[in-house]
């Protein structure tokens, strides 16, 4: 049997990274192949906010959050005596900014590790985010594998680093949520928008209040309700927002909400404000629940789930953020007015929904699980991965081995 753990920062927050880590997580434990494990730098409650199956072992490596640099030393060793304690095979950081300790603990013990990346390359460059840089450098160079979320950031990935292993694109499924399909999607009487997110800067919601404005302003025969689930940071500038543009009736925050699966099935429009994303879990949330979808079309995720003008609408981002909020709600008000088009757009909303199934993508784990456990190398997947023949890759790889040892 093959030992799995799974490495978190917290697995108990309830953000899309930790849910969708856990169902992996879940559906490897319930192969026969494999004994899985998870383990945070920290816990910040008792309990994971998903279900974990109880054959998952859960673990911390410290009782409080440590921020990165200096203090990630102890934690380098904890984490190497966790793995030899568990005799550990495989290391899947369900981020990569925790390579900078699975990679000396590689180094130190053996074991291998496959860095999974939830967040685009150009995520944190907004925020000046060095660090991570150098982490990708590392992870490029030293991890056995990379897996990333989209076509496009497999793209960046090739383009600024010199990938020397598995680079893989495996989706985040979307089929956990079981949606009452009984009904065809229609509109009701008072439109009900949806957006699900943390009220942090990444998410854009300090956007909402604008176009909101300018939705109620353009199309003042259009009764509507925008609900935003979510907690963060950002709450009383958006409130504050919300007052300003005088669309207390029109915008109302939910909070942090356990289960959103009602606020789904009873939105008519999925709208997303991200200015940054990875694969965003509430798009294929509400691919899953038949909902057309309004997004910015920020660098990765919107694409990858929305087909412009088939079953949702992406806006380009201009940077003055007038004419964007002008945009986003004329996309939002044409669609919302337009019943024919409305109709359109839902009937094609599952589409491709086959691409984000669980145990299709399950399938792809387990094929990268024992491409690396097996120490075997796909020369000819690998070469293609680097733009070279594998010849070429042969040779690359035999002076890379010669210079590590």
């Amino acid at each position: 049997m093959k030992r799995i753990v799974f490495f978190s920062g917290d697995i108990t927050r309830g953000g899309g990274t930790e849910r969708v880590g856990i169902l992996i997580a879940n559906a490897l434990a319930d192969c026969k192949e494999y004994e899985v494990s998870v383990v945070s730098l920290t816990h910040g409650a008792p309990q994971p906010a998903f279900f974990l199956s109880p054959s998952i072992r859960r673990e911390a490596l410290s009782d409080h959050w440590v921020t990165p640099g200096p203090g990630y030393l102890p934690l380098i060793f904890r984490l190497k005596k966790y793995i030899k304690q568990q005799k550990a095979d495989l290391i899947i950081d369900i981020d990569g900014v925790l390579d900078i300790l699975s990679l000396p603990v590689k180094w130190m013990t053996g074991v291998r590790v496959i860095s999974w990346e939830h967040f685009n390359y150009h995520y944190f460059d907004q925020v000046g985010s060095g660090y991570r840089n150098v982490i990708r450098r590392l992870a490029a160079r030293y991890a056995d594998a990379i897996v990333v979320l989209t076509e496009r950031d497999r793209g960046f990935y090739l383009e600024h680093l010199k990938i020397r292993h598995e680079i893989r694109v495996i989706h985040n499924p979307a089929d956990y949520l079981e949606p009452d399909q009984s009904g065809s999607i229609h509109m009701s009487e008072k439109k009900e928008l949806l957006s699900v997110g943390g009220l942090v800067d990444a998410k854009g919601f300090v956007r909402v209040p604008r176009i909101a404005r300018v939705l109620k302003e353009r199309y003042p025969s259009l009764n509507f309700v925008w609900r935003i689930a979510g907690e963060g940071e950002q709450r009383a500038e958006i409130e504050g927002q919300i007052r300003e543009c005088g669309v207390q009736d029109q915008v109302k925050l939910l909070g942090r909400i356990a289960d959103v699966s009602p606020l789904y099935d009873q939105a008519d429009l999925y709208v997303m404000t991200s200015k940054r994303e990875g694969l965003p879990m509430v798009l294929l949330e509400a691919k899953q629940y038949g909902l057309p979808i309004v997004s910015y079309d920020i660098l990765t995720g919107p694409s990858e789930v929305i087909d412009d003008g088939v079953n949702g609408r992406l806006i380009p981002e201009t940077g003055d953020e007038q004419k964007d909020a002008a945009a986003m709600a004329d996309a939002i008000g044409r669609l919302l007015t337009d019943e024919a088009l409305y109709d359109s757009f839902a009937q094609h909303a599952r589409d491709h929904i086959e691409d984000f199934l669980l145990e299709p993508i399950v399938e792809q784990w387990k094929e990268l699980l024992e491409l690396v456990l097996s120490g075997k190398l796909d020369i000819d997947t690998a070469a293609e991965t680097c733009g070279i023949t594998p010849e070429e890759f042969q040779e690359k790889l035999a002076k890379a081995k010669k210079q590590n040892r």
